[in-house]
Order: C-alpha cells, then structure tokens, then sequence
C-alpha cells in the first residue's frame, strides 16, 4: 500500500500560500505518525510541493526515523504553465510515480486537501481541510479507507 502524502493543509494548516508559522508547522505530524504506526505496510511517497524546494532528504528529517524509513520516494515534477499549477495535476504526478515505479497495479491512496487536483480517482482520496489539516475527521477517513483498500487489494490477490 502507498500513501501519497500532501504537507501544507495536511500536516499544518495552509496558510493562503504563506509559510505556516513555525510554532504551527508540522502540528498533525504526531497524529500522523500514530496512524503509519498502527500501518506498517504502508509505504509513503511525498506529493507536496516541498518537494520543489527541498531533497528528498530534508524532507525525510522533519519525521521520525522509523516513519522516515518508510518514505520511498517523492513525485516527478510537472512544470507549471504560465507559473500556474493545473488541475489534477497533482494526481497526474501520483499516476506519472507509479508508472515510473511500475507499481501502477498496487493500491494507493492521497492525503490532500486540494480535491480539485483529483480527477478521476477522488475515491482514492482522503481529503483534510486546508485551513485545518489532518484533523480527527481526516484520520478517521485514513482509518477507514486504509481498510477498504485491504479488503480491495486481499480480493486482488
């Protein structure tokens, strides 16, 4: 199982394109990891933007070291047109990884909170709030989905 995992609106509030503030930045990255934790299987690939700016590295640093562990990869970046970004884009990329990976058949599922990147696979996708982030809402939605999606891959097999 991979998680594709958003961080703005996500891990921390989104802020209307400005940095969150950093006594606020990473805030839901503990219930993140609580909720990896009871998932071992799940392997994660980083959607976010901040894989524009940082090495897969650095990103990896901001988790702890056995949630880091378990972070594969980050999305191909699309270039923007006109400087802006596209819709569904972000699921584009998603598809564009596991082509790249040639992991397209396994499940797989978005943490985001901008549905309107998704297309044709929103059901794969547990949207949070963007001026919230992964709140008690957005994980039991993970919860859930988590466990559709393995009654969904054990029926595959």
């Amino acid at each position: 199982m991979i998680l594709f995992l958003d961080f703005d609106g996500v891990l921390h509030p989104e802020y209307d394109r400005q940095a969150a503030p950093a006594d606020v930045a990473f805030c839901h990255l503990p219930r993140f990891e609580a909720v990896m934790r009871d998932h071992p299987e799940v392997e994660i690939v980083i959607s976010s933007t901040w894989r524009e700016q940082f090495p897969l590295d650095d990103l990896r640093a901001r988790f702890s070291p056995d949630i880091a562990a378990r972070i594969v990869g980050a999305t191909p970046i699309t270039p923007r047109i006109d400087g802006k970004y596209l819709p569904a884009r972000r699921e584009g990329e998603i598809l564009d990884w596991l082509r790249q990976a040639e992991r397209e058949h396994e499940p797989w599922l978005a943490l985001d909170d901008a549905a309107w990147q998704f297309q044709q696979h929103r059901d794969r996708l547990i949207a949070c709030t963007w001026y919230v982030g992964f709140d008690d809402a957005a994980e039991a939605a993970l919860r859930a989905a988590r466990s559709d999606v393995s009654v969904m891959a054990d029926a595959v097999r």
